[in-house]
């Protein structure tokens, strides 16, 4: 015989669905016992109280090296259980009496040969009316790397005042560091501080921190709760799971996300998440003077070792306390919290500009000077929100370059007048919604294995009569400011699945339509209600389209008990997180969204030439969750080619298919050409 292919966790857990079976009962063995005897999953039950096993499938005798049941069932299992794994056992059994399962790594030492097992844990009612352990096992040689599976739990119990008291196996192994307070585990003390404050207000803590753990300070999920005892004083239960390799990943995609790869300087995105929660502070806006003459006269290469050293020169030296950021092409910001900033806003501003205009010598050993135009804004006083002030901050940047660049211009009060875009925009929007001046473009989703099109993206375009096409993304922004963005899209979604049942008329009955919707549209109490009522109207059911959310607004709606996530997955409608790797979620809440599908961002196919790593992890990363995949950004041939072979074939891209209006894909030949290209 052949070896026996690993399989999912998920895939052998589910062969042992008791709720497919008689009930279990010892004096009626029959039906149920023979379909139980019959899984790879090693199934038993487990009474707390009693210490012992009552019942077992014969791959969970395998699993405990015993010859029969009555020999498992005979074993004591009070002398090997420590007080940390009995009162994690006795706090699942409230988890059990909500209904509610738990997945586990656990580790068994039967006969003292050490295991390790992938474990389904939920609740089974005894005769008495106690609750068991029903746990559902398979070994984790037998489940596949990729599966997902969280690493092994170790447990400990302190005092209330922090004193250790015991601990499972795991946990003794792995803790070569000091244990015996619960302060030592922790090698930075601000974090055991703010756990036990958080504790004495709510009674539990969850959260990914850093701890000793094999001689090195691993990052933990970490569970502490209040434990109280009949007759005896309350304790601190420790619920551990190694996460280092996950977390360490997604800090370097965090990372990855908001640095410039150029300078190494914040992006406009990473700038952006370092003002949340700030209180005073001043930006200057910077913008290079004859950049562009380098970049046309001395060529491309110089015109980037420009930018590093501007990057180098905003972190070095009198800028080191404040947050550098290439903003975009040669324009970079500098931000400082008032109370920070030594000298005046004049002084600094000058220093900036003298910085900014110091030569330096090219890899050809050229001397190479640019000098900059600074606009200088201040928080809160010039702009209610960071994107207010860089507009300000902007406009006072833009006044210098007038007044002979090489010099800085602080805010005034109506200096963005020459800046009117924004309420331009919002004025004529209104017009736009009466006059239906919107339209939709539908973009192809290819699956290049099928060479056939797998879906549509509906993508909002407006052409406005009296300032001509605006880019979709200023809309949608300013849409939102002004409160009509709902309006809109409430006309997007009806159009997209009117037009649905059009374009599964000329390609495949299947076709789905991915939409794009807002947090503010999507949080409102009769979004659901209202899509399932025109796709009723259209005769399609909710599978027939695609919700696609940004990760922001998917981890907001998770705090919801009654959240739109649910309702929408409720209602048969499937949901992707659009853009991913570019939010600021943490990878380790992403299984608790409810999405069928994910999209990688174009910013990570656009490398993908140079270095597949990073979409590979992520790949893995959405694959261990039994996600589906879309990659952005497909705009080469060759991008779609190593996009191929890494295993990812859903894909979409200017280089594969545009954004066409319907009355393209209505025309014969406009298909005859699509059908070659997939």
């Amino acid at each position: 015989m052949g070896r026996r292919p690993k399989l999912t966790s998920e895939e052998l857990v589910s062969q042992a669905d008791l709720n497919c079976c008689p009930d279990l009962d010892d004096s009626h063995p029959g039906q149920a016992e023979d379909y139980l005897n019959s899984l790879v999953t090693a199934v038993w039950i487990y009474d707390i109280e009693n210490y012992c096993i009552v019942w077992a499938n014969e791959a969970a005798l395998a699993l405990w090296e015993s010859e029969s049941l009555e020999e498992l069932k005979s074993r004591d299992f009070k002398p090997g259980a420590s007080d940390a794994v009995q009162q994690t056992l006795k706090d699942y059994q409230q988890i059990f009496k909500s209904g509610k399962s738990l997945s586990r790594i656990w580790r068994y030492s039967p006969k003292g040969i050490l295991k390790e097992a992938y474990c389904q844990l939920s609740g089974y009612t005894l005769s008495d009316g106690r609750i068991a352990v029903l746990t559902e096992a398979i070994t984790v040689d037998l489940i596949d790397n990729n599966s997902g599976a969280s690493s092994v739990i170790t447990l400990s119990t302190y005092d209330m005042d922090g004193h250790f008291i015991s601990g499972n196996p795991p946990f003794l192994e792995t803790q070569n560091h000091d244990y015996s307070h619960l302060k030592s585990l922790f090698p930075y003390t601000d974090d055991y501080q703010k756990i036990r404050n958080i504790i004495e207000h709510t009674g539990r803590f969850e959260g990914d921190v850093q701890i000793y753990s094999n001689k090195q300070i691993l990052w933990h999920r970490l569970v502490v709760s209040i434990c109280e005892h009949d007759n005896l004083e309350a304790s601190l239960l420790v619920q551990q799971f190694n996460i280092d390799d996950m977390k360490n990943k997604e800090l370097a995609l965090e990372k990855e996300v908001i640095t410039d790869p150029l300078t190494g300087l914040l992006n406009r995105r990473g700038l952006k998440n370092a003002v949340k929660d700030k209180g005073n502070f001043v930006i200057f806006y910077i913008d290079l003077d004859g950049f562009k003459l380098v970049n046309d006269s001395l060529g491309h290469t110089v015109g980037d070792q420009v930018l590093r050293h501007m990057g180098t020169r905003l972190t070095s030296g009198l800028f080191q306390k404040g947050h550098a950021c290439r903003f975009g092409g040669d324009e970079f910001i500098w931000l400082i919290d008032e109370e920070k900033l030594k000298d005046s806003v004049e002084k600094t501003a000058n220093s900036l500009l003298k910085a900014m205009n110091q030569p330096f010598i090219d890899s050809e050993d050229r001397p190479v000077t640019v000098s900059a135009s600074v606009g200088v804004a201040h928080y809160p006083r010039d702009g209610k929100d960071f994107e207010d002030l860089v507009l300000k901050a902007d406009a006072a940047m833009y006044l210098a370059k007038k007044q002979g660049k090489h010099c800085w211009v602080n805010y005034i009060s109506g200096m963005e007048s020459s800046l009117q875009r924004h309420s331009q925009l919002a004025q004529y929007l209104y017009k736009a919604l009466e006059n239906q001046e919107f339209q939709l473009y539908y973009q192809p989703i290819f699956d290049t294995k099928a060479k056939r099109i797998h879906s549509f993206e509906a993508l909002l375009r407006w052409d406005s009569v009296d300032i001509g096409r605006v880019p979709t993304d200023e809309c949608i922004r300013v849409a939102e400011e002004i409160g009509i963005i709902t309006d809109i899209e409430k006309w997007v979604i009806d159009t997209a699945i009117g037009d649905l049942n059009l374009l599964r008329g000329i390609f495949d009955s299947d076709l789905a339509m991915a939409i794009n919707v807002s947090s503010q549209y999507f949080s409102n109490s009769e979004f659901v209600s209202r899509v399932v009522r025109e796709l009723n109207k259209k005769g399609l059911s909710g599978s027939a389209i695609n919700i696609e959310l940004t990760e922001g607004t998917l981890l907001s709606d998770l705090n919801h008990h009654d959240n739109a996530a649910t309702r929408v997955n409720d209602a048969g409608i499937p949901i992707s997180i659009d853009d991913f790797g570019t939010g600021y979620s943490s990878l380790a809440y992403l299984h608790q969204i409810p999405a069928t599908l994910v999209k990688i961002d174009g910013s990570f196919t656009r490398r993908v030439e140079e270095d597949s790593t990073m979409i590979m992890s992520i790949k893995h990363l959405i694959e261990s969750l039994k996600l589906n995949t879309i990659v952005e950004g497909v705009e080469t041939a060759e991008q779609s080619k190593i996009l191929n072979s890494l295993g990812l074939f859903l894909q979409q891209g200017y280089g594969l298919g545009l954004p066409q209006p319907l009355a393209f894909y209505q025309d014969e030949g406009n298909v005859r050409n699509l059908a070659g290209l997939q």
